[in-house]
């Protein structure tokens, strides 16, 4: 009997990493992986935009008349035990499942069943294995939507979108290839689902998303200046994400770069925001090195501004480093809206947890990409 893992179940798979393989990302040949966002975003629509037309036998059960094929997708409690021992023994309680029909709902303990008795367009599921539906990263967003508050769900965007894996405890690795979906993406499917509950929400969210950041700071900080005014946010526009700069051939001798990635980059000024959480605890190579780089890229035409995990986490100095974006954007950032420092810390606080503020990790490693 098929069984559609949905909801909170299905987001923790895409969000870990695990279920990547289904997408095509991995198979790309390391020689030809895809650098800086535009290139990630472009191949990961496609295989995206391949998945929304592909529908499942057995997703017919939704919003068929046939009574017979409803309850043929009515979950067991072995069924599900074998589930949360097996492959997915490393999401959290309840197993959040979703069913084409009242009937076929059961109650099982740990389980939450999830009615959908009409419809759902093509690109509502990957398939695990015989028997085995994830419900789509596009699905899996509009599900959200009615699930959890705007700002969190604008955070699982991004993290749907994102270069970095999260697990359900909260640790983040950052050797991903491509994104499970990208705004593009989502932007499709959301249009095929109008009048769907959450709908509206989930467009209204992807105004703010961005695709390929790549570590959780870096979305929190993406989100808080990005976001309008009334939400807590500075109003900047969206920066490109892991942004491809090219280096001249003419400054190869001073670089032996092909190209930098800037962590956040605006490129109608030419301004770079880089995330740091070391640069508070380096040595003179590594500082040597960052100094370089910023000369590299200021030798580009770009101005970079380095933004350490304290600036990020404290209200004031991130709203320094937000008015001087905006001056180059030419963006005024009214803050008489009334949002006091203590609320925005809360708001960065609410986006992070304690593994992204003890996370670390080097330019040297993750950043700069050599011949």
């Amino acid at each position: 009997m098929p069984i559609f893992l949905s909801h909170t179940t299905a987001t923790e798979c895409w969000r870990s990493g695990r279920f990547d393989a289904l997408l095509g990302g991995p198979s790309i040949s390391k020689r030809h992986r895809p650098a800086g966002s535009i290139q990630v975003e472009d191949t990961a629509s496609i295989l995206a935009m391949d998945r929304l037309d592909v529908t499942y036998r057995e997703a017919l059960a939704f919003g068929s008349v046939r009574e017979g094929e409803a309850l043929a997708c009515k979950p067991s409690a072995r069924e599900v035990r074998e589930l949360r021992t097996g492959a997915i023994v490393f999401t959290s309680d309840p197993t959040h499942l979703l069913v084409p029909g009242k009937r076929a709902a059961a109650t099982i303990r740990s389980a939450s069943c999830h009615v959908r008795s009409d419809a759902l367009p093509g690109g509502s599921f990957v398939r695990v294995s015989d028997g085995l539906l994830l419900c789509s990263p596009e699905l899996c967003f509009l599900q959200m939507a009615s699930r959890v508050s705007f700002l969190q769900l604008v955070k699982l965007g991004h993290e749907l979108c994102a270069l970095y894996t999260l697990q359900p405890d909260g640790r983040a690795g950052y050797e991903r290839v491509l994104p499970p979906t990208t705004v593009r993406a989502l932007e499709a499917y959301l249009r095929r689902c109008e009048g769907m509950a959450g709908c509206s929400v989930a467009s209204k969210a992807l105004r703010y998303i961005a695709v390929a950041s790549g570590s959780p700071m870096e979305t929190a900080l993406a989100i808080v200046l990005c976001l309008p005014l009334r939400l807590g946010g500075y109003g900047l526009p969206l920066p490109r994400m892991n942004y491809r700069i090219e280096a001249r051939r003419g400054s190869r001798g001073t670089s032996d770069k092909r190209y930098y990635l800037c962590d956040l980059f605006w490129p109608e000024a030419n301004v770079a925001i880089e995330y740091d959480s070391d640069l508070e605890h380096t040595g003179s190579a590594r500082i040597a090195e960052d100094a370089q780089r910023r000369n590299d890229l200021t030798a580009l035409g770009i101005t970079t501004i380095t933004a350490t995990r304290e600036q990020v986490m404290d209200a004031g100095k991130l709203s320094r480093i937000a008015h001087q974006v905006g001056a180059m954007l030419n963006v005024r950032i009214r803050d008489e809206r009334g949002w006091n420092p203590r609320e925005r810390e809360q708001l960065l606080r609410s986006l992070v947890t304690e593994h992204d503020l003890k996370a670390s990790w080097t330019k040297a490693r993750r950043i700069s990409v050599s011949n």
